[in-house]
């Protein structure tokens, strides 16, 4: 499997098409791959979700309980 990296410019470009000002996120909210970087993901539109941080703890605690991380 070839892992790729998140591209911060990317991701940047990504939320500024979603609407965020300056491709920044407001306080609490974090931009979460839906196939992790290090699995394949990419730094896609499909693969990318904004979600608050606790949300975003609760899907990679789930994950770790699965044996996914």
């Amino acid at each position: 499997m070839v892992k790729t990296k998140r591209n911060p410019t990317k991701i940047k470009k990504i939320l500024k098409k979603r609407g965020y000002e300056k491709g920044k996120l407001p306080k609490g909210k974090v931009a979460h791959h839906v196939k992790p970087v290090a699995e394949g993901g990419k730094n896609t539109p499909k693969n990318i979700r904004v979600t608050s941080e606790s949300k975003h703890k609760k899907i990679h605690k789930n994950r770790r309980k699965r044996g996914k991380i």
